[in-house]
């Protein structure tokens, strides 16, 4: 009886082993699959194609293991499937982590085109803006002011010193209109207005000729304006671009021993202008003087375009004896200048004496800071 139940007992043991086999395959199988259904919708099979269908492949073979009683081998392909899809999970991600990405750097790229864009448009408003303000500057002061009546004595000293300015001024801008043109419209009759006028102020009449030195002064604005209106010298900016090298450097080009000069450039309707102090012995520049004005030429060769007047400034009213050291000193100037690389052409000297003072000449203490020597680079365009 025993020797009976033996066999029946064998394959009913190794049936149930093969059940539990499968059982256990299955599951993995399954497992795989709800891991592929809770991709459905995700990027996967869109963004890592190639690792999705590894993946795919691995759970049709591990399907077909499972079917046909292989569970080892289910397991096995069931397992590589779960592996094959967290990687497609992966590179998806890192695909579309690089999407983004590129995406992000065309939108700051884009935004940055905007933004230089942006900055070009607000320069050039800047620059008509101030175009237009110097426009506006230069015919407030071509315009004549009303013609002046009577003054008392103390009244009319004063007019004689504005008068001696304007006309100082006038003879700075008519000269400044022959370095960028010397067939600027209306010069001509400018200068001759100008040069009767100061014939006319030496003569000492008791009246300030105000009003004709308004007027002179009026037509070399004008005479200065037209001649850079026909100039062909390009881009207004010029005298912006200078004066910020300029103000950049220091004002004045550094030197060994510092040559005493303002803390920066400034603007006036003639140009760019460089104020140096103490930088003469005598008649003769010191030797930092020398390499400081030599420097400026350099930046005059470097700007060809702009012509430069030198002014000599007293601190009082000069002597016949301190107009011939006045003389000397631009001349030494001027060619301190041209060695530096100014073209010779280019260069006027021209002699203020006290008659564009920065302090009143009469106080004592501060009135040698009127003495000084005025570099102007003429601006070629308004």
């Amino acid at each position: 009886m025993k020797s009976r139940l033996l066999p029946v007992l064998l394959v009913s043991a190794f049936a149930l082993g093969c059940g539990g086999s499968n059982a256990a395959s299955t599951a993995r199988v399954n497992d795989a699959e709800k891991f592929r259904s809770s991709l459905q919708g995700g990027d996967a099979p869109s963004l890592a194609p190639q690792a999705f269908a590894i993946a795919e492949q691995e759970l049709r073979l591990a399907k077909e293991a499972s079917s046909s009683g292989d569970a080892t081998g289910a397991d096995l392909h069931a397992d590589r499937a779960i592996a094959a899809y967290q990687h497609a999970v992966v590179l998806a991600r890192l695909a579309r982590a690089t999407q983004d990405e590129a995406a992000a750097n065309e939108a700051l790229a884009q935004a940055s085109e905007r933004m230089q864009a942006f900055a070009t448009q607000r320069r050039a408003m800047d620059r008509d803006a101030d175009d237009l303000d110097k426009k506006l500057r230069v015919a407030r002061e071509a315009q004549l002011p009303p013609a002046s009546g009577p003054a008392d004595p103390e009244r009319e000293r004063a007019r004689v010193v504005a008068a001696q300015s304007l006309a100082m001024q006038a003879r700075l801008l008519c000269s400044a209109a022959r370095l960028v043109s010397p067939d600027a419209p209306g010069l001509g009759d400018a200068e001759t207005a100008v040069t009767s006028l100061e014939k006319e102020l030496d003569s000492a009449k008791a009246k300030a000729p105000i009003d004709a030195a308004a007027r002179a002064r009026a037509a070399c604005l004008t005479s200065l304006t037209k001649a850079r209106r026909a100039s062909s010298a390009g881009s207004s900016d010029k005298a912006d671009v200078l004066l910020s090298e300029l103000s950049q450097s220091g004002a004045a080009p550094k030197t060994p021993n510092a040559v005493p000069s303002d803390l920066a450039p400034s603007r006036d309707e003639r140009g760019v202008v460089v104020t140096l102090r103490s930088i003469f012995q005598g008649d003769k520049l010191t030797r930092e003087g020398e390499a400081a004005v030599k420097d400026l030429g350099r930046v005059a060769a470097a700007h060809p375009a702009f012509g430069v007047q030198v002014v000599v400034h007293d601190a009082e009213r000069p002597s016949p004896s301190d107009v011939a050291v006045d003389q000397k000193r631009g001349d030494a100037v001027a060619r301190a200048l041209v060695e530096g690389g100014a073209a010779s052409s280019k260069v006027k000297v021209e002699q203020a004496g006290a008659r564009a003072p920065l302090v009143d000449p009469k106080d004592v203490r501060r009135r040698e800071r009127n003495a000084r020597i005025e570099i102007v680079f003429v601006a070629p365009t308004s």
